[in-house]
């Protein structure tokens, strides 16, 4: 068992790493959130949020997460918004590929629209802690397996009380599947005997934490970022994930459009939940440019320092109002950066103009 210390202005970090596909230091970096509920961040290496990486590490990480899970003869992953709706989906598709079974997919969102609800839970730590998760339609709500997709599993709760709404609703789910890039949740057994059915747990690193407050750390003011929770059917698009819709990408006319050069160095950004679709047509132009990071923006308040080496502020592109922010992202290092969008939510001008004139908007749902 491995041992680290991780020094952070608002404290320090003792992790104990029980199991590990990679070196910890492979997988995650470490920051510190802009929310007094934590003074700490997790920041993966390998999911595509905080820090771009290449198409080929997302997938490696999809097929990997994907060829771990327990045997399942009808699942309904469920991708954790706002940080791992790519995540989920990208594990959802790697599973398909590998088994060649069916099976269904959505994310959680924090966006409400005219379509009707199924439940609302809450992330307690979050610094925006209400989901909503829509009807996905009769062939998910008739699943035996319930896969739940997050990018780190600290308490287990987030997981916990969405897996405890869907199991009131659906009593006839088998097994609850929760898969995590990090697993350091110390209440595995607490969680097995409150849900009732089998639990399993799937990462790619598992271990335990312990945060210790500095005792003259100050907690930044938290900027507003929780939205206004009024209805964005105007915004977002009527076919989408967060919906449980299957909306098929294609790029065939897109990349010709484009105008890259093989010696293009090419950024794809996601916008919020919107991460997969961004994912997918990085991919699709990896054989055909020198090289391509694919990212997203977040509404994740992190402070400069250690493993936030850039940061932009800018407003939010689904209509709220709120401060948006882009890490680790430095604009000379690419010749092209494509800012995907769903819908009629175009990213910020801001956003663009501090990106520089390399940067444009696309619109890929």
């Amino acid at each position: 068992m491995d041992a680290l210390s991780v020094p952070l202005p608002s404290g320090t970090l003792d992790l104990r790493v029980e199991q590990t596909l990679y070196p910890p230091a492979e997988l995650l970096d470490f920051a510190v959130r802009r929310n007094p509920k934590r003074g700490f961040l997790f920041v993966s290496r390998v999911l595509g949020k905080h820090i771009p990486i290449s198409p080929g590490v997302a997938a490696r990480t999809w097929r990997e997460l994907a060829a771990a899970l327990p045997p399942l003869r009808q699942p309904h992953f469920i991708g954790l918004a706002e940080t791992a709706t790519a995540l989920g989906e990208g594990v959802f598709r790697a599973w398909q590929a590998h088994t060649a079974q069916a099976a269904t997919f959505q994310h959680t969102t924090r966006y409400l629209t005219n379509r009707p609800v199924l439940l609302r839970f809450d992330e307690p730590h979050s610094h925006a802690p209400a989901h909503l998760l829509y009807d996905p339609g009769e062939r998910a709500r008739a699943a035996r397996e319930l896969v739940l997709v997050d990018d780190e599993l600290s308490t287990g709760t987030t997981l916990q009380n969405l897996a405890s709404a869907w199991l009131a609703l659906h009593p006839h789910v088998e097994r609850v599947v929760l898969v995590s890039l990090t697993d350091w949740c110390p209440r595995r057994e607490e969680l097995r005997a409150a849900l009732g059915v089998p639990v399993d747990f799937v990462s790619l690193l598992r271990g335990t934490f312990a945060f210790t407050p500095a005792p003259d750390w100050q907690p930044p003011t938290l900027p507003p970022v929780a939205g206004s929770g009024e209805d964005r059917s105007a915004w977002l698009p009527s076919q989408a994930a967060r919906f449980g819709e299957d909306v098929p990408l294609t790029f065939a006319a897109l990349i010709p459009a484009l105008n890259l050069s093989p010696a293009d160095r090419v950024l794809v950004l996601g916008t919020g939940e919107f991460q997969y679709p961004a994912s997918a047509l990085a991919a699709a132009l990896e054989p055909q440019v020198a090289s391509v990071r694919w990212s997203a923006t977040t509404r994740s308040p992190i402070l400069p320092g250690l493993a936030i080496r850039h940061a932009l502020s800018f407003t939010d592109n689904v209509g709220e109002g709120i401060s948006n922010f882009l890490y680790n992202v430095d604009p000379p290092r690419y010749t092209r950066i494509l800012v995907t969008y769903e819908g009629a939510c175009v990213p910020d001008p801001e956003l663009l103009r501090q990106l520089g004139p390399h940067a444009q908007a696309l619109r890929l749902l």
